[in-house]
């Protein structure tokens, strides 16, 4: 009768302990084209996440506006709405796509965000 309880004993805490070793599952990165006007959460590589918004994607290079905030788990879409100021930015396509870039909503581009990339474009800078 002993034996028979220590084997339910550990049963039932080996139960306990995989059920609170769960993590949550992971988030899958975007495998579509990035799209002009949505907002992105996106991996900085050391372990934080950002916010951008892509202004144009064509010829390989996607061109955002990286907003200034950090943060340490994948922002909510309230959250990015709320980031500081964004820095115009280009990156390689295969660039953008290795930062993991998951969607947050889709939008539409101003005509002051279409300015600062058309100055980009002028400018001839290369893409990150």
């Amino acid at each position: 009768m002993n034996t028979w309880r220590t084997a339910v004993l550990a049963l039932i805490l080996s139960l306990l302990f995989t059920a609170c070793s769960r993590t949550n599952p992971p988030v899958i990165a975007q495998a579509a084209a990035p799209q002009v006007g949505t907002l992105y959460s996106l991996s900085d590589g050391e372990g934080g996440f950002r916010a951008a918004k892509i202004i144009s994607a064509d010829a390989g290079v996607i061109y955002v506006n990286l907003y200034g905030n950090r943060w340490t788990a994948r922002p909510t879409l309230a959250a990015a709405q709320k980031a500081g100021p964004a820095a115009p930015i280009a990156f390689l396509a295969e660039t953008f796509a290795g930062m993991q870039p998951v969607e947050l909503k889709a939008g539409s581009v101003s005509a002051e965000e279409l300015e600062a990339y058309e100055a980009w474009k002028q400018s001839k800078q290369d893409a990150l």
